[in-house]
């Protein structure tokens, strides 16, 4: 967590949660919402109570997007550095975007869940948390 600034307190949360049914080898495209003011994400945690081993052919990309920009992602390649694995019962952190402008929503954009499966994966009902502050 970053320290707080003066008058941090004033800054207003965002926080939304949806919890996903079992993408049996589909890929799942979901709005969860579309802002109405400006928002900086600053988290996403994921969870799902089975988990998901890591593999090279049978993986699945877990991403928020804003449209076609990756604000947050969990790949389960085993292709990368490394365990890429979803553990049982586990809140995770999904991968923030490192260039900070990807972290920004406008008013009017559409906050977007994805989950994008390979091979014969399937992905357990789980509960993804978007964290931010609007600014």
């Amino acid at each position: 967590m970053e320290p707080r600034r003066p008058n941090q307190f004033l800054q207003e949360v965002y926080r939304t949660e949806y919890d996903h049914a079992a993408a049996a080898d589909a890929d799942q495209t979901v709005h969860l919402d579309k802002l109405t003011r400006r928002m900086k994400v600053t988290k996403v945690k994921y969870i799902n109570p089975t988990g998901l081993a890591e593999h090279a052919a049978n993986h699945a990309k877990i991403q928020i997007l804003n449209g076609a920009t990756v604000v947050a992602e969990k790949n389960t390649d085993s292709a990368g550095a490394g365990d890429n694995g979803i553990p049982a019962n586990t809140f995770i952190d999904l991968t923030l975007s490192a260039t900070a402008a990807d972290l920004l929503f406008d008013a009017d954009d559409v906050l977007t869940f994805k989950i994008d499966e390979s091979g014969t994966t399937t992905v357990p009902a789980g509960r993804v948390v978007v964290e931010g502050v609007y600014y």
